[in-house]
């Protein structure tokens, strides 16, 4: 799998679990934060900390992913994600 293709899934499993029907896929930049931050509130997905509890589960069920505590800042954005999923040589 190419490394976009899997930005990309992540980008479109994040999509379909939160139900952020109003996100236009293809403007989403795998380099924007993921999760809501006040000095960037145009950038991203806005996410908050209840999506995060949906994304380990979604990263688990998708992509056979375990997210511990201790792996929390792979949630910077979607490419951090996808490189966590590399590093575990799984997805």
């Amino acid at each position: 799998m190419s490394e976009l293709n899997l930005e990309a899934k992540v980008r479109d499993m994040i999509i379909s679990r939160l139900s952020l029907d109003e996100i236009e896929v293809e403007t989403v930049d795998f380099d924007a934060p993921i999760f809501a931050s006040y000095d960037n509130e145009d950038e991203g997905l806005g996410l908050d900390s209840v999506d995060a509890l949906e994304l380990v589960v979604g990263l688990n069920e998708e992509f056979g992913v375990k997210v511990s505590d201790d792996d929390m800042e792979i949630f910077k954005s979607i490419r951090t994600i996808a490189d966590f999923i590399r590093s575990n040589n799984l997805g």
